[in-house]
C-alpha cells in the first residue's frame, strides 16, 4: 500500500465549496503513480516505450466531502495483477483524524499506441506480480 498526501486547492472545489467529483479521479491517479514509483516502475518510461495503461473501469463511492485546504491521504493498493489487466483499490482519508471520505477501484488494460490490448512488458509483470497481486 502507498499513501499519497495532498492539500485541497481552491480550484478543485465547486460553487458549494466542496471538491468537485472530477478531481477525485485525478487524486487516485496521483496515488497510483506514486505506488508504481515506490516499486521502481516509471509510468513515464512505460509510455515512452509505446505502452499505455488504459483505465477500463473506475468506481468511486463518496462517503463525506472534502473542502478547500483540507489535507487528505489517498491510499492505493494493488489488488490484482495479470499480464493483460490489473486492479487497484483506493481509500481517501481526511487528515489528521483519518476519517474515510471515499473508496474505489480502477482496472487497467495495457494498450499500444493504437489502443490495442497487449501484455505488459515482462519486467513490469514481474514487479506487479511480486507486489501483492495474483500475477497470472
Amino acid at each position: 500500500m502507498t499513501e499519497h498526501t495532498l492539500r485541497v486547492r481552491f480550484a478543485e472545489t465547486d460553487r458549494m465549496g466542496i471538491v468537485h467529483h472530477s478531481r477525485w479521479a485525478v487524486w487516485l491517479e496521483a496515488a497510483r503513480v506514486e505506488w508504481l514509483r515506490e516499486r521502481g516502475l516509471s509510468y513515464r518510461d512505460l509510455e515512452d516505450s509505446g505502452v499505455s495503461l488504459a483505465v477500463s473501469s473506475l468506481t468511486l463511492r463518496y462517503l463525506a466531502p472534502a473542502r478547500f485546504d483540507d489535507e487528505v491521504a489517498v491510499q492505493a493498493t494493488l489488488e490484482e495483477a495479470r499480464s493483460r489487466r490489473f486492479r487497484f483499490s483506493y481509500r481517501v482519508l481526511l487528515l489528521p483524524e483519518r476519517k474515510l471520505l471515499a473508496e474505489g477501484t480502477t482496472v487497467h488494460i495495457p494498450v499500444d499506441e493504437n489502443g490495442r490490448a497487449l501484455r505488459l512488458p515482462a519486467a513490469w509483470r514481474a514487479r506487479l506480480g511480486n507486489a501483492g497481486g495474483s500475477g497470472h
